[in-house]
């Protein structure tokens, strides 16, 4: 068992287990999130009645998936993680955990992810996490992340992809319903990371990324938002034009997304950046949830 030491500050440092170290490079929260919306996709492919197996295959084998690419996606960053305040007490950048250990670690899990897939959904789902992985690892992190203000709509691939990979398990076809899903997702992430990225604005020009609140500034970043929020309400509403959601979505829907417009307009003329963009982050994790439950409760 590891014993506490000082660190130069003097603080007292208490190292934690290692495996809590490797949890923590797959990002669970991260992970959890996409459970989430994957289960969204089967449950609206089954009618509220998706089959046993396809299900268990499509949460275990896509979350697997999901924390091989967090892995990855830690191994690749470790350097400019070391510059941001909110990542700077990573198990990699901390130095708690080589790096190495962690770019096997995240190829292991997505390996097993893709092999639960294919073996117990179906190809079709399986290649869906596939091209998840390479776009959130290769794409995203590898080739635009430190290159260009687009990686936040390139990084939306990979993360409307979970819903595609339930709906397709249950399906074995990419019919507009299940494009229609994964549509919601990828809108929905602009407006939300974009609020990150004006909350953490500093950290991220500290660590030279183009974020397009660091490179263009607030003014455009918020009509950015507001383009984005506005493109979300008529998206996330056709669920209920294609009859594979009741009218308690459709009001439910209607009401968030008229909330979530209604902030996004505040914005252009608010005051206090940093507060504005923390309420639309907040409520856009609200939106989400609230959303994917509602899909649960009444689907058709």
């Amino acid at each position: 068992m590891a014993k506490p030491v000082l660190d130069a500050n003097g603080t007292l440092n208490v190292p934690q287990p290692i495996w809590r170290d490797y949890l923590n490079v797959t990002k669970p929260g991260i992970t959890m999130s996409n459970a989430m919306t994957t289960f969204t996709g089967l449950w609206l492919a089954g009618h509220g009645h998706p089959p046993i197996i396809p299900t268990l295959a499509a949460i275990v084998g896509g979350s697997l998936v999901v924390m091989g690419g967090c892995a990855m996606n830690n191994f690749v960053d470790r350097d400019i993680d070391q510059l941001m305040l909110r990542t700077q007490s990573r198990p990699l950048p901390n130095g708690r955990i080589q790096p190495k250990r962690v770019l096997w670690f995240g190829v292991l899990l997505s390996f097993l992810g893709i092999l639960v897939l294919t073996l117990f959904a179906n190809t079709l789902s399986a290649m869906m996490a596939t091209i998840g992985l390479i776009f959130y690892v290769a794409i995203y992190t590898g080739m635009t992340k430190r290159t260009t203000t687009l990686s936040t709509i390139i990084g939306s691939v990979s993360g409307a992809m979970p819903p595609l990979i339930g709906w397709t398990a249950v399906t074995h076809s990419l019919s507009f319903t299940g494009w229609l899903l994964f549509a919601i997702m990828f809108v929905w992430q602009s407006p939300h990371f974009l609020a990150l990225g004006m909350r953490r604005v500093k950290e991220y020009a500290a660590a030279g990324i183009p974020l397009l609140p660091v490179v263009k500034g607030f003014a455009l970043t918020k009509q950015q938002i507001m383009a984005w929020t506005a493109a979300l309400v008529p998206v996330s509403l056709m669920l209920y034009v294609v009859h594979a959601v009741g009218i308690v979505y459709l009001v439910t829907a209607a009401v968030l997304g008229v909330i979530y417009l209604y902030k996004a307009i505040q914005g252009l003329k608010t005051k206090d950046d940093h507060a504005w963009a923390t309420d639309m982050f907040r409520y856009s994790l609200i939106y989400l949830t609230v959303l994917s439950i509602v899909m649960v409760i009444n689907p058709l």
